[in-house]
C-alpha cells in the first residue's frame, strides 16, 4: 500500500497531516474524540443551512459493450443520449452533474449532459468507493488497503487536497465546500475542502457509510436515514430525523444501499437483482418515505410495499430481469438486461413512462433527483391479477419470490385469488415447491367454490391431456369448513382415483364424513368394504374411519351394523379399529328410562 501512496504523491498532491489546525475541533478522523453532545456537528450544519444546493441531473447511465467498456447516459428530462468509450474497473457514479467513472489507472469525470470528458487523474491502482460534488470541487474517496484517500479535485481537474488516513471511509457528500464523509460505520465528519481540517463530527446509532445527496437533503446511513437538519445535534441520543423500512419477510436478502466502502463492480451481479428502494418524503418538516411506499425487486420480480407496515401493494411482473434503479418522486425508476427504463407508479405499480438505452446494458446507476413519475393512465388490475401473473411465470429462478407471493395470495378475499391456487396446484409444470405452498393456502380459502367444484370434476387423463390430478385434499378441507355440501359427490368419486395421493383421499374421507348425503353412501360402502381389511397405509386406514363414520350418519340402523362387525373383526387394519370403537361408542342410544 505503500507504493500507492508514494505513487500519488510523485503525481505532485499535496498531503494533509491527520490532525486538524482548532483545538475545539476533533483532530481528522481520530479515535480519542469524546462525543460533544452534538456541538460541532449543530455548529457546521447551521453554517451550511444556507449554502445553495449544487446543481443535479437526472440521468440513468448504464455500463454496456462487450468489453464492459461503453458508458451511455440517457438523460430523464430531455435531450439525446450519449456515449463515452473508456476501460472500467467499478461502476460509474452520478453525483451532482458530473458522472464519475474509474479505470486503467484513473478516475475520470465527465459532463453528465454529454457525456464529454471534464477531466482525468491517476489513481495509483487505487480503487474507487464513492464521490461527491457541490458544483465547485469534487471530493472522491479511494480504498488504500486496510486504509483510505481522499482527493478533492478543482472544476479543471487539479488535486486541491489530498487526505490520507488509516481508517475506512465511505461515500461522501459535498456541501458549500464541505465534506461530510461517514467512516467506521458510527461517524460522519465535517472536512473543510480546501484545509483538510476536521470542523465537526457526529456519532450515529445507525449504520453509516453513505452520505446521500437527495431532494435537496443530504441522509447518512445504509440501513436507515438520518436527515442532516437541525435536530442531527441529537443523533448520538437517538433523536434526529430518521426513517427506517418496516421489517417483513422479503425474497432474497435485499439491502436499500450497498456498504459506502464497498467497490461496485462495472457489471451487475446477484445483489444488484435483489435490491431495496426507498426515498424521504422532504427536505425539511416531518420525515417519511415518499408516497408511503418503498420497493423491492428480484430478478423479473418488483413488488411496492405500503410503507408504515410493509403490507404488499402491488407486483409488477417484468419482461426482463432489473438490474438497477432509483426510487424517485411518486415512483420507483428501473433499468433492465435488455436496456430498457421504465418508471412504475408509487400506488398501482403501472408503467408510466419508459426509455431505452438502445442496446443491451450490463449494469446501471441513476440519479432522478428532480425527476417526478406521472401519473398511470388509469385503473389497473387488482392484485390478485398482478399476483396471478406473477405466480404463473416458469422460470425457476423466481420460485422464491413466487413463494412470497401465493402467502400473501391466500390472504386476499378476492375470489380470482382461489382459482388462481387451483390452477397452480392443478398444473404439472409448477414446480414442486410452488404446489406446496399453494395447496397450504387453497385449504385456508372460504371462497371461490365455483373453481374449486370445477377443478373436482376433473380426473388425470393422459389421453384427453388432463397431465395432473386436481388439489383433492385442500378442497376438501376448505369445502368441509364451509359446510359446501354441493362438492361431496365430486369428493366421492375420488376415494377410488388412484392418481391422487393417499393423503387426498384421507382428507375427501374426513370432508365426507360432514358434508356426505344419501347419494354418496353407495360409494363409501364401496371405499368401507374395500379397504376396511387391505389399507396399506396409515392415511387410507384413517379414510377407512372416517367414511365408517359418513356411513353411521347416513344409516344409522343397517350402517351401525356394519360398522359394529367390522370393529369386531380382527382383519380391519389396525389403525381403523379403535377408531369405529370410539364412533360406536360415542353415537350409543341409552336405554330408556321405565315410566313410573
Amino acid at each position: 500500500m505503500k507504493t500507492s501512496f508514494v505513487a500519488l504523491a510523485a503525481l505532485g498532491f499535496t498531503l494533509t497531516a491527520c490532525a486538524g489546525g482548532d483545538p475545539m475541533h476533533p483532530h481528522t478522523f481520530s479515535t480519542d474524540w469524546l462525543d460533544d453532545q452534538g456541538k460541532s456537528i449543530a455548529a457546521v450544519q447551521t453554517r451550511l443551512k444556507s449554502a445553495p444546493a449544487g446543481a443535479t441531473a437526472d440521468l440513468v447511465v448504464a455500463v454496456a459493450g462487450e468489453k464492459n467498456d461503453k458508458l451511455i447516459g440517457a438523460p430523464l428530462s430531455g435531450g439525446s443520449r450519449w456515449t463515452f468509450q473508456h476501460a472500467l474497473d467499478a461502476r460509474p457514479m452520478i453525483i451532482g452533474t458530473i458522472v464519475l467513472g474509474s479505470g486503467q489507472g484513473e478516475i475520470f469525470a465527465l459532463d453528465a449532459s454529454n457525456g464529454r470528458r471534464l477531466w482525468a487523474r491517476p489513481t495509483g491502482g487505487l480503487a474507487l468507493l464513492g464521490g461527491g460534488d457541490d458544483g465547485t470541487v469534487t471530493a472522491v474517496t479511494l480504498s488504500r488497503g486496510t486504509g483510505s484517500t481522499i482527493l478533492v479535485i478543482g472544476r479543471d481537474g487539479t488535486v486541491k487536497r489530498q487526505i490520507e488516513t488509516d481508517k475506512q471511509l465511505g461515500d461522501p457528500a459535498v456541501i458549500g465546500g464541505v465534506i461530510l464523509v461517514p467512516w467506521a460505520n458510527q461517524y460522519v465528519s465535517a472536512i473543510d475542502a480546501l484545509t483538510g481540517d476536521e470542523l465537526g463530527r457526529v456519532t450515529l446509532r445507525d449504520k453509516v457509510s453513505r452520505a446521500e445527496q437527495i431532494g435537496g437533503a443530504v441522509y447518512f446511513g445504509e440501513v436507515s436515514l438520518v436527515r442532516f437538519d437541525e435536530k442531527i445535534a441529537m443523533a448520538s441520543q437517538g433523536g434526529a430525523n430518521r426513517i427506517t423500512l418496516p421489517s417483513r419477510e422479503l425474497p432474497g436478502t435485499p439491502r436499500l444501499y450497498a456498504p459506502g466502502s464497498e467497490k461496485l463492480p462495472a457489471v451487475a451481479n446477484a445483489r444488484d437483482r435483489d435490491r431495496l428502494f426507498a426515498r424521504p418524503s422532504t427536505p425539511s418538516g416531518p420525515l417519511g418515505i415518499d408516497s408511503g411506499r418503498f420497493y423491492a425487486t428480484y430478478f423479473r420480480l418488483v413488488y411496492g410495499f405500503e410503507s408504515s407496515r410493509g403490507q404488499l401493494a402491488w407486483v409488477h411482473t417484468h419482461a426482463s430481469e432489473i438490474i438497477g434503479g432509483e426510487a424517485v418522486q411518486g415512483g420507483v425508476l428501473l433499468c433492465d438486461e435488455d436496456g430498457k427504463i421504465v418508471v412504475l407508479d408509487a400506488r398501482t405499480g403501472q408503467v408510466t413512462r419508459d426509455y431505452s438505452f438502445g442496446e443491451p446494458i450490463k449494469s446501471c446507476v441513476a440519479q432522478a433527483d428532480t425527476y417526478k413519475s406521472l401519473p398511470p393512465p388509469g385503473g389497473g388490475p387488482s392484485l390478485a391479477q398482478q399476483i396471478s401473473e406473477a405466480v404463473s411465470n416458469r422460470e425457476a429462478t423466481l420460485a422464491t419470490g413466487q413463494r412470497l407471493l401465493l402467502r400473501e395470495l391466500g390472504t386476499l378475499e378476492d375470489e380470482s385469488a382461489t382459482k388462481t391456487l387451483v390452477d397452480l396446484t392443478s398444473d404439472s409444470r409448477t414446480a414442486p415447491v410452488l404446489v406446496a405452498d399453494a395447496r397450504a393456502s387453497l385449504a385456508t380459502r372460504r371462497n371461490g367454490t365455483t373453481f374449486m367444484l370445477a377443478a373436482l370434476g376433473k380426473h388425470y387423463d393422459f389421453l384427453r391431456d388432463v397431465l395432473a390430478s386436481p388439489p383433492v385434499g385442500p378442497i376438501a378441507d376448505a369445502l368441509a369448513a364451509m359446510k359446501e355440501s354441493k362438492g361431496a359427490s365430486l369428493l366421492a368419486s375420488h376415494l377410488l382415483d388412484p392418481a391422487i395421493t393417499d393423503d387426498d383421499v384421507r382428507r375427501a374421507a374426513v370432508a365426507l364424513a360432514t358434508l356426505a348425503t344419501k347419494e354418496e353412501l353407495p360409494m363409501l360402502l364401496h371405499f368401507f368394504t374395500m379397504y376396511r381389511g387391505t389399507a396399506e397405509t396409515e392415511d387410507i386406514g384413517l379414510a377407512v374411519a372416517s367414511a365408517g363414520e359418513a356411513i353411521l350418519r347416513l344409516d344409522p340402523k343397517e350402517g351401525r351394523a356394519l360398522i359394529e362387525r367390522a370393529a369386531k373383526d380382527p382383519t380391519t387394519v389396525a389403525v381403523a379399529r379403535p377408531r369405529l370403537e370410539a364412533l360406536l361408542a360415542a353415537t350409543s342410544t341409552k336405554p330408556a328410562e321405565p315410566k313410573k
